[in-house]
């Protein structure tokens, strides 16, 4: 959607003008939305909250900015909010499930409570990487799409789509929390 977007037509929900909004901008939302979502499902429900903020929100929007720039914004703290949320709802059920298993000799809690943790420090991980890094990460090697595919959706070369990996995965090496969770866990699968 090329500039500049017709405010009062959006803020009265046009659907011609929100189909179009929704149809070129969800791509974009989705890749961000990839670094943050457990499975599809998830990704779909993260999409849709971010629609329902992104036009709750709109009279934050300043149009000397990019509206998509600024729906990437608010794309960005809807994930960020429910991974908080997620790891709020994390604590509370192993909560409740110890006090319905104890003594918990179940096989497999431990290990379904180390891929948790695992997970959960991987999306930290992530989250604390620049931008274009993880979407790079979130989209070559969590969803397996091609270079040029990769190149197309974040809009940079295939060369910078290797180095932005390349990059983010060194960063995510050096941080002590991955290591910690992924430790924990081979001791667990030992």
């Amino acid at each position: 959607m090329t500039p500049p977007i017709d405010l009062a037509l959006l803020r009265a929900r046009d659907p011609e003008l929100l189909g179009a909004l929704v149809r070129e901008l969800s791509p974009h939302l989705l890749t961000v939305i990839g670094g943050y979502a457990r499975d599809d499902d998830h990704a779909s429900d993260l999409l849709q909250e971010c629609w329902v903020q992104i036009l709750e929100r709109l009279e934050a929007y300043r149009p000397s900015a990019s509206f998509a720039a600024w729906a990437i914004a608010v794309t960005r703290n809807v994930c960020r909010s429910s991974l908080r949320q997620d790891a709020l709802t994390v604590h509370a059920e192993v909560g409740l499930h110890d006090l319905a298993d104890v003594p918990s000799d179940a096989p497999g809690h431990d290990e379904r409570t180390m891929r948790r943790r695992l997970r959960t420090a991987l999306f930290r991980a992530l989250d604390r990487l620049p931008n274009r890094e993880r979407e790079a990460i979130v989209l070559r090697v969590l969803k397996g799409r091609s270079v040029r595919e990769t190149a197309e959706a974040l809009g940079v070369s295939r060369r910078s789509v290797g180095d932005l990996v390349q990059r983010g995965l060194y960063r995510i090496r050096r941080m002590r929390s991955v290591w910690a969770a992924l430790e924990d866990w081979l001791d667990q699968m030992s």
